[in-house]
């Protein structure tokens, strides 16, 4: 019998420290949902590949120090550690940070939303929907195999639809 779920043959990194060192992942936010304002990512204390990538794009990005602190800014954009439990404490509790800011965007792998434990997360009139990345992100300069995971950006926002929205994003 195969094994219905394939698993990398690298050793993880402590506490899932990715960065997102991919940068069409933040041309495909960007180019799908317009942001603006003042962007925080909420995982990345010293910046990340996320908040280098959108000040390239000239955007006033920064990192926070605490994913559970008080922050201004008009989005969180953010790719969080997957520790099963604590995922889900840092995306609600950026949901929870709505309306008082614009949009929240998180990288995540495409079957995240899968879980029923994770139905509140999506059950929400803030829940925009996702971005679906048409290419699998590289998570280190090492090119020795070829990414195995798909992502997708979830995305809550202020004035979303009735119905969430699909939309695909193929890099150019």
């Amino acid at each position: 019998m195969k094994v219905p779920y394939v698993h990398s043959n690298y050793e993880r990194i402590a506490d899932d420290n990715y960065q997102t060192i991919d940068k069409r992942c933040v041309y495909a936010l960007e180019n799908s949902i317009r942001l603006f304002g003042d962007i925080a990512d909420c995982c990345s204390p010293s910046g990340s590949g996320i908040v280098d990538t959108l000040k390239e794009l000239h955007f006033h990005a920064f990192g926070m120090n605490d994913a559970f602190d008080f922050v201004r800014c008009d989005w969180i954009v953010s790719n969080p550690p997957y520790k099963r439990v604590l995922v889900d404490k840092i995306i609600n509790a950026q949901i929870d940070r709505l309306p008082n800011v614009e949009g929240v965007a998180m990288l995540l792998r495409s079957n995240f939303d899968f879980a029923k434990s994770r139905w509140g997360m999506f059950n929400t009139p803030y829940y925009y929907g996702q971005i679906k990345m048409m290419f699998r992100p590289w998570w280190s300069e090492e090119r020795i195999a070829q990414p195995i995971h798909n992502y997708v950006w979830h995305v809550w926002r202020v004035g979303a639809p009735k119905e969430p929205v699909v939309k695909y994003w193929k890099e150019s």
